[in-house]
Parts: C-alpha cells; structure tokens; sequence
C-alpha cells in the first residue's frame, strides 16, 4: 500500500518543520506520531497556542487537518484516544491513581464486529474448525498488540462475546434452533475439542502469552 509510505514521507516533513520553526520550545511541546495519527504532548495551558501552530504548519506543507479528530485534552482529568488505546487516568490495587492505557471502547466494538462477521450464516458452508482457526488468529493478534494496562475485563468481554457467537452459530449450521446452545456446546467442547483460543485472565497467565 501507498498510503501509509506517503503519509510517513508527509509527516516526516511537518515533524522536521516543527523542530525548525521553534514550535518545540515555544509551546513545549513534543511530537509523537505514527503515519498519519498524531498527538502534541503539551505543557499546561499551551494546548492551544499548539494547535494553533500546527493548522497554520500543516497548511503551509499543503496538508489538511482532520478536525472531526482534532480536540485538546488534559490529562490526566480528560481522556483520550489514540492508535486504539484510552490513555487517562487509572487506579491501581490500593486506588493509588496513574496515567496509563486500556484497550479503548472503538478497538472492542472492532474486533466484536470482525467475529461477527466471520460467524454469518454466509459461513455455514465451513468447518467449525475452520471458523475457529480464523477467529484464533484475530483474538490472538489482537490480544497481542492490547497487551499494556488494565486488559482483563477487555479480555474477558471478547472471551464471552466469541462464545456467544459460536454458539449461536453452531446451533444454526446444524439446524438446532430451540436447543440451549451452552447445553449442546459446553466450555470444553469450545476450548478442549475445537480449539478455541483462551484469552489470559491474570498477570502470569499474560507475561507466559507474551513470552510464547
């Protein structure tokens, strides 16, 4: 794809520009970006001014700003979104308050719309086992990459999601409506004979995914 490349050449430029106009040091603010997603780490109370700087910047490189996207936020009283996390402010186990991540609301609504879509009575024609290879490798890439923060309940709202979802769609490939589908198809019918990928539900059980 093109895309992404060309974004990266753009950006590069506006991040250089940046740099040389003096904007780090007047509104002590830092850059961070991928291809075309970016944030302004600001000092307090230069949100603004940044922004401001940045539309005039961005106009004068010939590159629009996206406004639906654009907002100022101060953390850690407000939240934010970015590169599919919810950056704002957590609490730890002894309600000691941080600023870190969780998979943001968008990025789960996503996935649960993917295992939507590959369990469609449009796949009735396929294996279970076919659907669980597939549904597999986006729980696990997506587990992969929403690693960091608070990840648990996320987990588990895609661990009952997808089994909701193969349920329903194995009682109706087999033509089994009115039949409880948790009675036909049990936790380890799912896990222990198709396969299905256990997401982690504690912090050893996380570090070993990551180390495998």
């Amino acid at each position: 794809m093109i895309s992404p490349l060309l974004a990266n050449l753009y950006f590069r430029r506006f991040v250089l520009a940046w740099g040389e106009f003096g904007f780090d040091q007047r509104h002590h603010a830092q850059i961070v970006n991928y291809a075309d997603d970016l944030v302004l780490c600001c000092a307090p109370g230069n949100g603004n001014a940044a922004l401001e700087s940045m539309r005039m910047l961005m106009t004068r490189l010939g590159l629009k700003v996206y406004e639906e996207k654009t907002a100022v936020r101060q953390l850690p009283e407000e939240s934010l979104d970015f590169l599919g996390y919810t950056i704002g402010r957590y609490y730890n186990r002894w309600g000691k308050p941080y600023v870190g991540t969780r998979p943001s609301k968008k990025a789960i609504q996503s996935l649960t719309q993917r295992i939507h879509d590959e369990t469609a009575r449009s796949w009735y024609w396929t294996t279970p086992e076919d659907r669980i290879e597939c549904i597999n490798r986006m729980i696990r890439g997506w587990a992969n990459y929403f690693n960091q923060g608070p990840v648990f309940d996320s987990y588990q709202q895609i661990q009952r999601y997808t089994e909701r979802r193969l349920r329903r769609w194995l009682v109706k490939k087999h033509k089994q409506r009115g039949r409880s589908g948790v009675r036909l198809y049990s936790d380890e019918h799912l896990y222990e004979h198709l396969g299905l990928h256990r997401l982690p539900s504690s912090k050893a059980e996380l570090l070993s995914a990551k180390a495998y």
